[in-house]
């Protein structure tokens, strides 16, 4: 696998360990059964790092505390999770595109075609 390709899967690995966990480690899982080869390189994604998971807890709790019966997160949140929304689909195209861009490069069923095609699908 060359290094632009390592590079972008790599993007894509971080962007989904940040963004949609469960997701990644679904990826991951399929990554490790049809594409063993490539999982070598990506598997140091698949583990969330002690931080990572207080920071999934806190942000739970955080989001559970009301204030007269109504949630606080819900105060000023609605837009703010909104807009995190509208910048989640754009990363996720800007993603789609650099795959886009690289698949034009192959003409011939290959390993890494079927790779990135299969990324593509994922996001």
């Amino acid at each position: 696998m060359n290094k632009e390709i390592i590079d972008l899967a790599e993007k894509i690995f971080t962007f989904l360990k940040v963004e949609d966990y469960s997701k990644l480690k679904n990826t991951l899982n399929i990554i490790e059964k049809d594409y063993p080869n490539y999982y070598k390189i990506f598997e140091k994604f698949k583990d969330k790092s002690l931080s990572e998971k207080v920071s999934d807890v806190l942000s739970d709790v955080l989001d559970s505390l009301t204030l007269g019966g109504s949630s606080l997160a819900l105060l000023g949140k609605k837009a703010e999770k909104e807009e995190k929304e509208k910048e989640l689909i754009s990363q996720k195209g800007l993603l789609k595109n650099e795959i886009r861009e690289i698949l034009k490069n192959y003409s011939e069923p290959s390993g890494e075609k079927s790779f990135l095609e299969f990324l593509l699908e994922k996001i």
